[in-house]
């Protein structure tokens, strides 16, 4: 019987729109058996699943998604098995921070163009619903109705000129490596859609200390770039990981999809003795 990972997956601690309850009945009734909450720059749901007894033959890896910037371009790294240091708090803290800054400034920025729209409005009237999915300056606008959807909301964001900078890979990889944690490039395939990311930019991923890289994904437009990956990987002596990026309801990524299996992946380092005592089989 083969064993069923999904590795990416977010909840309403970020921009998803599950509970932790719900992430479970979906782990289950998917016959998922590894699995793990990777939301953007915050551990408050991994560290409360850690908490929950889960079924026979179902394994919980704690982890998180960092954003980083290289190149003025925005980048997610997955990280998983960290250490709660405050160092590593402090750089999601940071991360949060910027974001919602970046999403005030917009905000200011929009209420010169659209009536009815002010940081007053935002913050003293405006009450979000979580279980939309997406995240508060996103809903404000497509309740307000300045935007349809996010791509709208996008469109626009990336027309304003404002920028949003991260930590460098080099700060953030140091920092997850010194918290204990093993640290993946997140969906490559998203930032090269059509084609594949340049091996002398995986050869810069690789130097800044990467573990790995996530292979399996569901932005992948074909098996040619997972297998690019993949091959990538093996050469350089990287794990392999893989995840549906599912935001629950939001969204349209189903959990489990892409269909996992543990033979196709390379994670031995991330199951700690409790998974490898559970015996699961490639």
């Amino acid at each position: 019987m083969s064993t069923k990972v999904d590795l990416h997956m977010h909840t309403m601690a970020s921009d998803g729109t599950w509970t932790l309850d719900q992430v479970l009945e979906e782990v289950y009734k998917k016959n998922i058996n590894i699995f793990s909450i990777t939301d953007h720059d915050t551990v408050e749901y991994s560290e409360k699943m850690k908490e929950k007894k889960l079924r026979d033959n179902c394994f919980f890896i704690p982890g998180v998604e960092i954003a980083s910037t290289y190149k003025d371009r925005e980048y997610h790294l997955t990280v998983y098995n960290y250490n709660k240091t405050d160092e590593l708090l402090n750089l999601l803290r940071f991360n949060d921070e910027s974001r919602l800054n970046y999403n005030y400034e917009f905000i200011d920025l929009m209420s010169k163009e659209y009536e009815g729209i002010s940081l007053d409005d935002y913050f003293n009237n405006y009450r979000e619903d979580p279980s939309k999915g997406g995240w508060k300056a996103l809903n404000y606008f497509i309740d307000k109705k300045i935007f349809k959807d996010i791509g709208g909301y996008f469109h626009k964001l990336k027309d304003s000129g404002l920028k949003l900078v991260f930590k460098s890979p080099e700060e953030v990889v140091d920092i997850v490596k010194r918290a204990g944690g093993k640290i993946f490039l997140a969906h490559p395939s998203y930032y090269y859609r059509n084609s594949c990311m340049p091996e002398e930019e995986l050869d810069y991923w690789k130097s800044v200390g990467l573990d790995g890289i996530e292979c399996y994904t569901p932005y992948a437009m074909g098996d040619f770039q997972t297998k690019y990956y993949k091959n990538y990987c093996i050469k350089n002596n990287l794990m392999i990981s893989g995840g549906s990026d599912c935001h629950g309801d939001y969204l349209d990524r189903t959990i489990g999809v892409p269909d996992i299996n543990l033979e196709q992946l390379s994670i031995d380092q991330l199951l700690d003795e409790t998974g490898k005592k559970m015996n699961f089989k490639k």
